[in-house]
């Protein structure tokens, strides 16, 4: 893959290196928006509610444990479950962008779901190999499927484990 040392001299040397932004403008994609969030702050609320609901109907009906044990269990479930995504997005969102000089080594689709009554998920994945060799696969942002390549070199930002953007410089 035309990974050699002179390749990320000759983009560092580039006369638009220079202006390449430090943190690019994002795509809409990038963007974590109100129903990202809307989701599991639902899900929690809807946990709290079964919770309360529960803990009622334990302390009127007096159920044996085991049937309490799975009330309350699974009321807690709902409700971990909504706020640990939560702090996943928080995570994101607050994460820094890096800058490096990356070549593209191999792209890969991986599809999920998608039977009679399913829908498909796609999602897709970039592996970027730096200058000293390292080679670190990320997520990528549907807006850079079809505008970067294998061989490509230049400018990539990535985010927490996502390539969000990436300049290619014209250096063979």
């Amino acid at each position: 893959m035309r990974a050699d040392p002179s390749r990320f001299d000759r983009v560092a040397a580039h006369p638009e290196y220079g202006t390449a932004p430090n943190e690019p403008v994002l795509p809409a994609d990038a963007s974590v928006g109100v129903s990202a969030i809307a989701a599991p702050l639902s899900l929690s609320l809807f946990g709290i509610v079964f919770l309360l609901i529960a803990i009622t109907l334990l302390v009127e009906i007096q159920p044996p444990l085991a049937f309490s044990i799975i009330f309350i269990g699974g009321a807690l479930v709902f409700i971990l479950g909504g706020l640990g995504t939560l702090g996943k997005i928080y995570q994101f969102r607050n994460a820094p962008i890096a800058r490096c000089i990356a070549v593209i080594i191999k792209e890969r689709t991986e599809v999920t779901g998608g039977g009679e009554d399913r829908s498909a998920s796609t999602s897709y994945y970039t592996t970027l190999q730096m200058r000293d060799g390292t080679r670190i696969e990320y997520l990528t942002y549907r807006s850079l499927v079809g505008r970067v390549a294998v061989g490509d070199i230049g400018v990539a930002y990535v985010k927490a484990h996502s390539l969000v953007e990436f300049i290619r410089f014209d250096v063979d």
